[in-house]
């Protein structure tokens, strides 16, 4: 039995210890997604609400990253679009072929041969060796933080619109999509192959990689194609599993001094590690929890990292 997303006690309890209250979110329209050209990704409008990012302390799973134990409250103040689907070779192709855009670098793959990962210099978007049969609507994936950002900058001045990556804050509560539990479906890693594909015991028989599948079958021993399982409450596909996604925000291991207006946490100069959210393909459910960080070199290229985009909406009509 499926266990629907839920706002859950601890929610409420929080919102209610902080005197913001825990009034009804309202919840996007997955019927009305739009696209600002052709070539761009179909974007969601998610409204404006409250929520608390990262896991309470009481979880016993929350030790695996100091931050995401704080409970940090958030206030998203106005509607943001979100992609609905993590960006595809279909669409990366697009702004690389119009940009002149050529990615350099090793990327990060599964071999075969070694049983291991190894950084290949002989992979990229266009070849990233998983799935093994790549399709223009699989996400893309062996991109960079800067492949990411590139792309956003290109989209925006093709559009003329405020295109970027989303915010740390604002990827969780897109993810929870009102839900407080560990996942967005629930509770029990078990009741997700629906909606994410993460190393389950379809993964299992085609890559041993050493740590505890999901005891569940979602049918993709690997990458998934974009928007292939459930989507979660918000209309949103594939936010947890398939490929991590690359965020705006400069990694750091604690909540302290973070913006509490759903704005990215970076600082002048940039930085060296940027924030991936979400898990992938290879990533057992612990690791993909709605609250869990990681982090990557922002020079990181693998064939489980990929990115999906955000627009301000200031202006837009209602999507209704």
């Amino acid at each position: 039995m499926q266990r629907r997303a839920g706002r859950g006690g601890g929610l409420g309890l929080l919102l209610g210890l902080a005197g913001l209250g825990a009034a009804p979110l309202a919840l996007a329209d997955p019927a009305a997604p739009f696209r600002d050209c052709a070539e761009c990704p179909e974007m969601v409008r998610v409204p404006a609400g409250t929520f608390v990012m990262g896991t309470p302390t009481a979880d016993p799973h929350a030790a695996a990253t100091r931050a995401e134990s704080q409970a940090l409250i958030v206030r998203i103040p106005k509607p943001i679009g979100i992609g609905r689907l993590e960006v595809t070779r279909r669409e990366f192709r697009a702004f690389a072929a119009d940009a002149g855009y050529d990615v350099h670098g090793p990327c990060v793959s599964w071999d075969e041969a070694l049983g291991r990962f190894r950084a290949d210099r002989n992979r990229g978007p266009e070849n990233p060796g998983r799935p093994r049969e790549a399709r223009d609507d699989h996400p893309v994936a062996c991109v960079s933080w800067g492949d990411a950002k590139a792309y956003v900058e290109w989209l925006a001045k093709k559009t003329g619109k405020p295109y970027r990556l989303p915010s740390e804050a604002e990827w969780e509560y897109a993810a929870r999509a009102g839900s407080s539990t560990r996942w967005p479906w629930g509770e029990a890693a078990s009741d997700g192959c629906d909606f994410a594909n993460l190393y389950d015991l379809s993964s299992q028989e085609g890559y041993a990689f050493g740590w505890e599948p999901v005891r569940c079958r979602d049918k993709y021993p690997d990458v998934a194609p974009a928007g292939a399982l459930r989507a979660n409450a918000f209309g949103l596909y594939d936010m947890i599993g398939n490929v991590a996604e690359w965020v705006e925000d400069c990694y750091t291991d604690s909540y302290v001094g973070r913006p509490r207006d759903g704005r990215a946490w970076v600082w002048a100069g940039g930085c060296a590690r940027r924030v991936l959210r979400g898990g992938s393909w290879v990533t057992p459910a612990e690791r993909a929890r709605s609250g869990l960080r990681e982090s990557a070199e922002s020079g990181m290229r693998a064939d489980f990292i990929g990115f999906r985009v955000a627009l301000d909406l200031d202006g837009r009509p209602e999507a209704r």
